[in-house]
């Protein structure tokens, strides 16, 4: 509709028709180019919405893989310590002896089970620290490509501005060109 309305007036404020279909087609021709911006930033944006999905399932299965390793191990540990009651209830009768027996036992399990959740911890925390350091990357490397894609597009309309600006200034001296033709010939 805009390209019709720009050929009339252009026709009636006598220029060429030639001019007024390239006036036209220029006009058209920046309508396909926002078509095709807007489709490569809708393009853009399923690629980040894909990355992130695969980036989320690959921490999903990080975490699951850590809770079923946690599951062993607590199982490890509550066979663990049912063996040591076991032990405990059978041992009863040499209650002296065995129970410092025992308690060195108890001390040495305690380590080692304090030694695996401190290391459970740390594994934890690294993979907390990946997970944070791809996400600040994931959010930085988006942001630099939202930034780059606005400038483009800002570019883009100055352009487009500037160019309309320059047709409408021609198309105001063209009219002002005919009035004074017009007075010229009428007065």
């Amino acid at each position: 509709m805009l390209i019709e309305e720009l050929y009339d007036a252009l026709i009636e404020a006598g220029a060429s028709e030639a001019k007024a279909k390239a006036a036209a087609r220029a006009i058209a021709d920046y309508e396909t180019r926002f078509g095709g911006i807007e489709k490569e930033l809708g393009g853009f944006r399923s690629a980040v919405e894909k990355e992130f999905a695969g980036f989320r399932s690959d921490v999903d299965k990080r975490f699951t893989e850590f809770r079923s390793e946690f599951a062993a191990f607590r199982s490890d540990v509550d066979k663990r310590f049912t063996e040591f009651r076991s032990e405990f209830a059978a041992l009863r009768s040499d209650v002296d002896k065995e129970f410092t027996e025992l308690r060195s036992e108890f001390s040495a399990l305690r380590s080692d089970v304090d030694k695996e959740f401190t290391e459970l911890r740390s594994e934890f925390s690294a993979l907390r620290s990946d997970t944070d350091k791809e996400f600040a990357g994931f959010r930085s490397n988006t942001d630099k490509k939202f930034g780059e894609l606005r400038a483009y597009v800002d570019k883009e309309f100055t352009d487009i501005r500037g160019t309309l600006k320059l047709h409408n200034w021609m198309l105001a001296t063209n009219i002002g060109l005919l009035v004074a033709i017009l007075f010229k010939v009428f007065s």
